[in-house]
């Protein structure tokens, strides 16, 4: 059995992975931010000849690019003791990254926040890699993308409280893919 990274949530980990689809639940967790980066492409200075070698591309080389989401992970939902009373969360700042990412479409029905997601699934095959397809849906968004795995980093311990962590409480926005533990 896998010791608890924090007990008194029941937290068992702070990275989790793919692999642990099945177990993770998304929703009501708040989405802060969403950003797609890429590499940063050739070095600066080199020589017309440098740079036409450069880019060169593989066109069945992976993506480079990836999806982050900044939010607030709802690592446990707790119900009153008794009724009419407020439910409780354990929530931590999390950072969501998708890596090789391609092909993103879908709708923002409102570009303003708060955005909160509601379910996450993979669709088509698990493999091979260059195949899997994702969809993420929530109040006021659905994306569908490909991309080939993702990580969920929670980056500080589980806080009791509400379902939404104040920006103090955060740390901010951050796409920072490291876990408290």
């Amino acid at each position: 059995m896998q010791r608890a990274v924090h007990a008194e949530s029941g937290l068992r980990k702070a990275t989790w992975t793919d692999q642990d689809l099945d177990t993770l639940s998304w929703d009501l967790c708040q989405i802060h931010a969403v950003a797609i980066t890429d590499d940063e492409g050739p070095p600066d200075g080199l020589t017309p000849e440098e740079f036409l070698e450069q880019d060169d591309l593989d066109d069945t080389a992976p993506s480079a690019l990836r999806l982050h989401l900044d939010l607030d992970y709802i690592v446990r939902r707790v119900e009153p003791p008794t009724p009419f009373r407020d439910v409780e969360f354990w929530v931590s700042p999390a950072t969501l990254v998708f890596d090789c990412v391609w092909s993103i479409s879908g709708d923002l029905h409102a570009l303003h926040l708060p955005l909160q997601m509601r379910r996450l699934h993979q669709q088509g095959p698990t493999i091979p890699l260059d195949e899997r397809r994702w969809h993420l849906e929530g109040d006021g968004f659905d994306l569908r993308f490909g991309a080939w795995n993702f990580t969920l980093h929670l980056r500080r311990p589980p806080q009791y409280g509400r379902r939404v962590l104040r920006m103090a409480d955060r740390g901010g926005i951050s796409f920072e893919p490291r876990s408290f533990a």
